[in-house]
């Protein structure tokens, strides 16, 4: 079966919205695909990392509309865990947001590091006077007792 023939449709519901907090993500998928293949295209589409892969058969339900009944057709839904730190963004602006949020991350990182290699210069600068003062003053005494003999 083909990659892009096994995922149908990503299901957004409340359900679905709440389980995307824990990294779950729900699809609609067709009725042959099994756990590996729906792994590999989810990995494939999405460029993420499955941890695992639940399903599930929703049967179908009957349903009228005026004066004509029938069946709404039955479907598989898979439940996608993905790996920490995988996200899939269905929306363009929640893409933009994250990387936004991203890139402003790596800078307050960048602010902080430089703050840190900072005092550690100032701190090894200090660590070097005071040396370098105790030296020079054990020192020059015992030049002057040298040259005085």
């Amino acid at each position: 079966m083909l990659v892009n023939e096994i995922i149908k449709a990503p299901i957004l519901t409340e359900k679905s919205y709440s389980l995307m907090e824990q990294r779950v993500y729900t699809f609609k998928i067709n009725n042959r695909a099994n756990k590996i293949e729906i792994a590999k295209a989810v990995e494939f589409i999405f460029n993420v990392e499955v941890e695992k892969v639940n399903l599930m058969k929703v049967a179908r339900k009957p349903k009228k509309v005026g004066r004509f009944s029938g069946f709404t057709s039955s479907y598989k839904k898979a439940y996608v865990t993905l790996k920490e730190g995988h996200v899939i963004n269905f929306f363009p602006e929640e893409a933009k947001d994250d990387k936004k949020a991203k890139k402003a991350k790596v800078v307050k990182e960048d602010v902080v590091d430089k703050d840190k290699a900072d005092q550690a210069q100032a701190k090894a600068a200090a660590k070097l006077a005071a040396k370098t003062s105790k030296t020079a003053a054990v020192k020059k005494p015992i030049k002057k007792a040298r040259e005085g003999k």
